[in-house]
């Protein structure tokens, strides 16, 4: 919830990308991992078969923390100061707090924006489509027991909207598994929403990975947010290209300090941030700075909810969570430092991880100098072809009939929408307005999941079943077989994909609106394809 290094300008491919990355429009879906599964031993955590139980009302710890003002700073950290009373804590250490655990759903109810439903429950389906019961682990922490989360279910925590642009959310994070946009804590209204919904304002909060920085390289922990109202898209990170949380613990803080400021490169309003990590001052949004959160994005609306470790769209988080706060004011510097002082960071925690998820395929490694391509080749072979400046031969479909393609997709694996995408338009000699006034575009289908139509609003119904874990891999040398189809008023894009590896995996778009002619192409970004 995004790329390269932070800029005031994004170019439109990264701007169209990070429209997708958390769902408000027709959801784009997780980027790959970087999976370390762990070595723990097996046994070494308490266990139980029931999920966390739910409570009428939040747990709220009003006592302060049994931490004394040193007189000088402990590590770099600032003076420890008194913490006032918590709106919401979660101990995390198997209480009975009102939390839930939550999978992803097949069915997305009136989710608009999402790929998956989020719905409370204490089992979930395993790779071989066996229903298994949640079983929810308790480790040491830094602060007493923490959760462990096994990357099948996440968390509903009892959280209301806090109806304020004054707030402080904090949290322990021990990661086993990570995913780029894929959710830790994710919190806000109209979460599944597509922005486009009429009368919907879709807000949130997500405290994610990326590959924003140098060279692609991934970044943890960036807090990505979102209030369609507003249209602003800020983040709050450490700008440091690394990885904080893997395999570790990290206390991650967010401070709103309220104030709030008109970036003047875009005209949009911000509410300026301060970012902690282990106590210590990360970065400092404030006036004039691109970054920042958006305005109201935790006031009341509807279907506010707070998760942690799954959303609409992502890979589930796996790993490790404690003491989550939130304040309904800006902690000041010595007060995040006493809630790092109320930790152990150097703690080891250890908990079993399903089976299931210990014997994940290998993807298959594909050397691009050595290809042999067998039939029409678009892009460049070295997968550098920019956004919409190569196309395959336009194609009618006649009303009534659909006409098959078969193509071999090459990508370079950096992003998710490095791969074919398909065009369906009214005529047939033109890739733009440029090329021809009467052209239009019924919607533009990525390989990504993630579509739009003429003014960038989202397009019919997106479906897939595929492992985002794995899915740059997955789609370098994966052969496609896709089919459109003209109803008449409405088009189907549908696509059997096999990997190199031999997975089969399907994709549809349905209910595509035509009106008139209908023709395809397909396109690409950073990709080639060997169309049969």
């Amino acid at each position: 919830m995004k790329k390269k290094v932070f800029a005031a300008l994004l170019s439109a491919t990264m701007v169209m990308s990070m429209m997708t990355a958390c769902g408000n429009e027709p959801a784009q879906q997780p980027s790959d991992e970087s999976t370390q599964e762990s070595s723990a031993e097996p046994g070494s955590v308490e266990g139980s078969s029931e999920p966390v139980t739910e409570s009428s009302e939040p747990a709220i710890d009003s006592s302060e923390p049994a931490v004394e003002s040193s007189e000088e700073p402990v590590g770099g950290l600032a003076e420890a100061e008194p913490l006032p009373e918590a709106l919401y804590h979660f101990a995390m250490d198997g209480t009975d707090e009102g939390i839930l655990t939550m999978i992803q759903s097949e069915d997305k109810g009136g989710n608009t924006g999402a790929t998956f439903g989020v719905v409370e429950s204490s089992t979930y389906v395993d790779k071989e489509g066996a229903e298994q019961p949640i079983v929810v682990q308790y480790a040491d922490g830094p602060v007493g027991k923490c959760t462990y989360i096994d990357g099948n279910f996440g968390l509903k925590l009892p959280v209301e909207a806090l109806n304020t642009n004054e707030y402080t959310i904090s949290f322990w994070l021990n990661a086993d598994r990570l995913s780029n946009y894929g959710p830790t804590l994710q919190i806000g209204s109209d979460m599944g929403m597509a922005d486009t919904d009429e009368g919907v304002t879709v807000k949130w909060i997500n405290v994610t990975q990326t590959e924003w920085g140098a060279n692609n390289a991934k970044i943890f922990p960036v807090v990505w947010d979102r209030n369609s109202e507003t249209g602003v898209w800020p983040w709050v990170y450490a700008a440091d290209d690394s990885i904080h949380g893997k395999k570790e613990w990290v206390l991650v803080t967010l401070v709103a300090t309220g104030d709030q400021y008109n970036f003047a490169d875009d005209g949009l309003d911000r509410i300026a941030a301060k970012f902690y990590l282990n106590g210590e001052l990360a970065f400092d949004a404030a006036e004039g700075t691109y970054g920042g959160l958006a305005p109201d994005v935790l006031t009341a609306d509807d279907n506010f909810e707070c998760l942690f470790g799954i959303n609409y769209w992502d890979s589930i988080f796996k790993g490790f969570v404690d003491e989550v706060y939130f304040f309904d004011k800006a902690l000041t510097d010595g007060q995040v430092a006493s809630l790092f002082l109320e930790g152990n960071p150097s703690v080891e925690s250890v908990a079993e991880a399903p089976a299931e998820t210990e014997s994940e395929a290998e993807p298959v490694a594909i050397d691009h100098s050595a290809v042999t391509t067998t039939g029409t080749v678009v892009g460049a072979t070295d997968c550098s072809t920019g956004f919409w400046s190569a196309f395959s031969e336009v194609v009618a479909v006649p009303s009534g009939e659909s006409v098959t393609v078969n193509f071999v997709n090459y990508t370079s694996g950096l992003e998710n929408w490095h791969n074919f995408a398909v065009v369906l338009q009214n005529v047939a000699d033109a890739h733009s307005a440029d090329d021809n006034a009467d052209y239009k575009e019924y919607g533009v289908m990525r390989a990504d999941n993630f579509g739009w139509g003429g003014g960038y609003d989202g397009i019919a119904t997106a479906e897939c079943d595929w492992n985002w874990d794995t899915f740059k891999t997955d789609m370098d040398g994966a052969n496609v077989e896709l089919t459109i189809t003209n109803n008449g008023d409405t088009a189907d894009v549908k696509a059997v994909v096999t990997t190199a590896g031999g997975t089969v995996y399907n994709q549809s778009y349905t209910g595509v609106a035509v009106d008139g002619d209908l023709y395809y192409c397909l396109t690409l970004e950073n990709a080639f394809l060997d169309i049969q």
